[in-house]
């Protein structure tokens, strides 16, 4: 439609040329350095794509409009009007050239009723662009939902129980240490099956090193105030405190 813009006002002024020279009006060359194409945009619109390449990914484009170029705004009826003026002076050159028969009258009044065909395409096509009403953005569709994330659970009673079997077929402390460090990577515990493991378990140190390797695993830390009753000297209990930090 820009390119239009521009079309209509050559198209005037070659008409308004016409009536007092025919001839040279057909001849006549734009001065150098004038473009002589559609006219392409030269200032930026900010939030809109304004390279060489348009796009209206964004835009619901109407049932049966099919867009070969740049898409702007005009009014409809001041287009019209402005094609109503030259069909007017088309006509008073055709006119003009009808009174001369010579060969260059025939050959403008040729050229003239090609540009009054072109001004009729013109208007057809301004009078059946779809209304500027009927461009939607296209919606967004909503964001996939985030994936779930997964609910930790402690230790199943039955896997418990192997792993208390584990610990109790190790006859020493380290032994039963490095059974609990090998499965508590991957399960997570309750304080009250912290409690049955510790059972397992003879001396105070080895109790403080199952409570951290255990600790990181713990699900219910609001709890860790009953592993206190898992020991008998105050020494161990204060150990206990920094470890679990309550």
């Amino acid at each position: 439609m820009r390119a239009l813009a521009l079309s209509v006002v050559m198209l005037m002024s070659a008409a308004a040329a016409a009536q007092t020279a025919p001839t040279q009006a057909l001849q006549r060359q734009p001065p150098p350095g004038q473009a002589t194409g559609p006219a392409q945009p030269s200032t930026p619109v900010p939030g809109y794509n304004n390279g060489p390449a348009y796009g209206y990914d964004d835009w619901e484009v109407p049932q049966g409009f099919r867009r070969q170029g740049v898409l702007v705004v005009v009014e409809r009826e001041q287009i019209i009007d402005r094609l109503a003026r030259m069909e007017e002076q088309l006509g008073r050159a055709l006119e003009r050239a009808d009174r001369n028969n010579s060969r260059d009258s025939r050959d403008l009044r040729d050229a003239l009723s090609k540009v009054r065909a072109e001004m009729n395409g013109v208007r057809a096509d301004v009078s059946n662009a779809p209304d500027l009403r009927v461009f939607r953005r296209r919606s967004t569709p909503p964001p996939p939902p985030p994936a779930p994330v997964p609910v930790a659970q402690p230790i199943s009673e039955g896997q418990l129980q192997q792993l208390l079997n584990a610990i109790n077929k190790e006859s020493f402390g380290d032994g039963k240490l490095r059974v609990l460090e090998s499965a508590s990577p991957t399960q997570f515990f309750l304080v009250s099956q912290v409690q049955k493991i510790l059972q397992r378990f003879s001396f105070g140190d080895d109790k403080l090193d199952a409570v951290r390797t255990l600790w990181p695993r713990v699900l219910d830390r609001e709890n860790g105030y009953q592993l206190y009753g898992s020991f008998n000297f105050q020494g161990e209990k204060d150990k206990l405190r920094d470890i679990i930090g309550r």
